[in-house]
């Protein structure tokens, strides 16, 4: 979410004309989508053969 917030506030500045903060906070939306995009959720992380011993364990 906080990519979509920098990127249109830095539409904003730049339709106003303020170059220098369309700049900041153009970069401020690439770094926020740069980290946004390497987040993973647990489960991709654990390999399907350990997924399913853990289920085989539960059940």
């Amino acid at each position: 979410m906080k990519t979509i917030e920098y990127c249109a506030r830095a539409v904003i500045q730049h339709l106003n004309g303020d170059f220098k903060l369309f700049k900041k906070y153009r970069d401020m939306a690439i770094k926020f989508y740069e980290e946004e995009k390497n987040i993973v959720t647990v489960g991709e992380l654990i390999p399907g053969s350990t997924k399913k011993k853990l289920y085989e364990m539960v059940s």
